[in-house]
């Protein structure tokens, strides 16, 4: 005869009073493992959609599948919390305002949501932090470091975190927020000895060259952003800005429309050539003057 073992003393009134809803709430959480791992498997076999776009989804579909399941659990147990919140509303006072950084994690969280204030991929900056957006969860949000100053644009290879309760309380700058196409700012220092005519039509001459390959395409997006958004877009054509510094040097400042991603290509492109034509290297290795 097979052998039946005793059901513990605790655990025959649990099963009694909310064995529904445990099996309701196995159930629940079963269907949406597999329901998740079936659309990420999906993403994950399309090849023709690019990494970051599929890495969004992903995200989103995880997000989803965590946010329905706790409205699932809410209405499974809706009898259960609302004999818990009567009972123990002191209790509960005391929960909100010990969990209070929790759930200013969740309305900063709520609020980029609505206010669509950046996605994944996106390159923001936010109290010092500065990055391309790894991944985002109903809690924190991790980048992807970019510096090591301000007006570098490579990887650094580490990753930041913060919590969304940030967004509460602090401005986030988009870098990307037009889209494939971005505004770039190249400030160059130079003495006066280089004559700032001269070096303005330089460097002119010099970005026009480097940004021609992707002109067209840009002023194009442009178009179509000014259109879709109805706002005013920059002009994609470079342009050279000249700003006295101090009694020894003057800034030459090119803005450029560039590809987000080109952005520190064209920079040293830019630069390499500029500095090469106003500062060349002489026989001796000296640097000479420009005139």
């Amino acid at each position: 005869m097979p052998v039946t073992l005793p059901m513990p003393a605790w655990l025959a009134p649990i099963l009694h009073d909310y064995g529904a809803d445990l099996l309701r709430s196995a159930v629940l959480v079963l269907v949406l493992l597999l329901v998740h791992a079936s659309i990420v498997r999906a993403i994950a076999a399309n090849p023709q959609v690019p990494v970051d776009t599929r890495r969004r989804w992903a995200i989103n579909v995880r997000n989803a599948m965590i946010v329905i399941g706790l409205a699932g659990f809410v209405i499974i147990w809706a009898r259960e919390l609302q004999t818990i919140a009567l009972s123990m509303v002191a209790f509960a006072a005391a929960l909100v305002v010990a969990t209070k950084e929790l759930l200013m994690c969740l309305g900063g969280g709520l609020v980029r949501s609505i206010s669509n204030s950046y996605e994944l991929g996106d390159i923001i900056e936010l109290q010092g932090m500065r990055g391309r957006v790894q991944d985002i969860t109903m809690l924190s949000t991790t980048l992807i470091e970019i510096g090591p100053r301000h007006d570098s644009h490579q990887l650094t290879g580490k990753s930041v975190s913060f919590p969304n309760s940030l967004l509460l309380t602090h401005p986030v700058v988009r870098e990307n927020f037009t889209g494939e196409y971005v505004m770039h700012l190249i400030t160059i220092p130079l003495p006066y000895r280089i004559t700032p005519a001269r070096a303005e039509q330089q460097l002119q001459e010099i970005a026009g060259d480097v940004c021609a390959p992707w002109l067209a395409d840009a002023r194009h997006h442009m178009a179509m952003l000014e259109h879709k958004l109805m706002m005013d877009t920059p002009s994609v054509e470079p342009r050279i800005s000249l700003q006295p510094a101090s009694e020894k040097e003057y800034r030459l400042i090119a803005r450029i429309a560039v590809p987000q991603r080109e952005r520190q290509r064209a920079e040293q492109a830019i630069l390499r050539r500029f500095m090469f034509a106003c500062f060349p290297e002489t026989d001796n290795n000296n640097i000479a003057d420009a005139d």
